[in-house]
């Protein structure tokens, strides 16, 4: 039986190759960068107004009004010191000027504005200086980062309308076994709706990695090996739950060698959740990974959060940070068996009845991770939902 550790090794030896793809800025969020994203020219590009009011040369008035700069049209010129120009925050600085008097400490009176007492205008007052904030040709956001919602001010002022980003594995979610049906119908009594599927793309869309294609799969050999051939065939990552026990219906690992798939995993020293299968091929563009999860609906949340979705990420870049909490009351665990506990920062470790709860779940953060290393019993690990941290 494979341990949770030596899973994690072989799972990031199947990482693929880093590809590039350039993707629409508005769908770039949350992809991570492939290239470094550079100045195009200064920021700000011009001297730009800081504050509604008159730009100015000099501190000492009175200046006369001569006209007016609005943002976004091209610069007047001031051609006398004793003149001034009305300026609209955002606006280009007016040539010949070189501060801004504000409107809150200015006197006018009819065409002559004079500064109020005891206002300072030193040079460079209310104006937010050509290349201050960076230079053309400056890096300003590395290559390898993550993109939030901040850096996108970045990426528009610069022109990125086509983003490149590391490319983002296509994968479908096949929910295999004769007693499910579609959420929208009404089962028969001995049939039950899809949920290990549904909570599984629920996750998955959390981090911005929904799946191409959902289907579900009957526990009829033919028919499952026919439409995993055609799944295979246009996607570049399989996940599957149920199928992959001990049970007489249990077809997964069958039907996947019988179609060319390497075994590299098929049973892991965890709980819930032993039976983990993982699989390999190649297609002839490179290798193809599948990932059979259990059954169950809290092992086969658990697997992928553990397991799959790390390994998603990864693939296009993406290295997920795992923290630890203080718990108090753990059993230590001397074996090489890892425990997975639903947890939730208000409750701490939630009272569950095993793998079929996913009621228990809803309650939850997250789920904690113990095991023979020490500082589990008091530290675990905590695998959170959706993207929280």
């Amino acid at each position: 039986m494979t341990t949770v550790a030596e899973v994690d090794y072989l799972l990031m030896s199947l990482i693929p190759p880093a590809r590039v793809e350039c993707v629409p800025l508005v769908d770039s969020a949350r992809r991570c960068l492939a290239q470094a994203v550079v100045a195009d020219r200064d920021g700000p590009p011009y001297a730009r107004v800081a504050m509604d009011g008159w730009a100015v040369r000099g501190e000492v008035g009175p200046w006369t009004k001569v006209g007016r700069q609005p943002a976004g049209a091209a610069p007047l010129t001031l051609t006398a010191p004793d003149h001034c120009i009305e300026v609209a925050t955002g606006a280009v600085l007016p040539e010949g000027a070189d501060r801004v008097l504000p409107y809150e400490d200015a006197q006018t009176e009819d065409s002559v504005v004079r500064a109020a007492a005891q206002v300072k205008l030193p040079p460079g007052r209310h104006v937010h200086a050509q290349g201050h904030d960076y230079r053309r040709g400056q890096v300003l956001i590395n290559e390898g980062v993550v993109l939030k919602a901040p850096h996108f001010h970045t990426l528009a002022t610069v022109g990125l309308d086509k983003v490149p980003v590391r490319h983002r594995l296509s994968w479908a979610l096949a929910a295999t076994g004769d007693e499910l049906v579609e959420v929208s119908q009404t089962p028969l009594p001995w049939q039950i709706r899809r949920s290990n599927a549904a909570a599984i793309a629920a996750e998955a869309q959390q981090w911005g990695l929904g799946p191409k294609q959902e289907v579900i799969l009957a526990d009829e050999i033919t028919t499952m090996t026919a439409r995993l051939a055609a799944l295979i065939a246009d996607v570049e990552v399989l996940v599957l739950t149920g199928g992959v026990s001990a049970g007489m219906y249990d077809l997964v690992p069958r039907v996947m060698e019988s179609l060319g798939a390497k075994t590299i995993i098929r049973r892991v020293a965890q709980r819930p959740g032993k039976p983990l299968w993982v699989g390999t091929w190649d297609k002839g563009q490179g290798p193809t990974i599948a990932f059979g999860l259990p059954g169950n609906p809290v092992s086969s949340l658990f697997a992928f959060r553990r397991y799959v979705l790390p390994w998603l990420l990864a693939a296009e870049g993406q290295t997920l940070e795992v923290p630890r909490v203080f718990v108090d009351g753990l059993e230590p665990i001397k074996s090489d068996q890892t425990l997975f506990l639903p947890w939730s920062r208000r409750r701490g470790v939630l009272d569950w009845r095993g793998s079929g709860d996913f009621l228990a779940l809803g309650e939850s953060d997250g789920f904690l991770e113990i095991c023979s290393e020490e500082r589990s019993w008091s530290e675990p690990k905590v695998y959170l939902w959706g993207g929280a941290s």
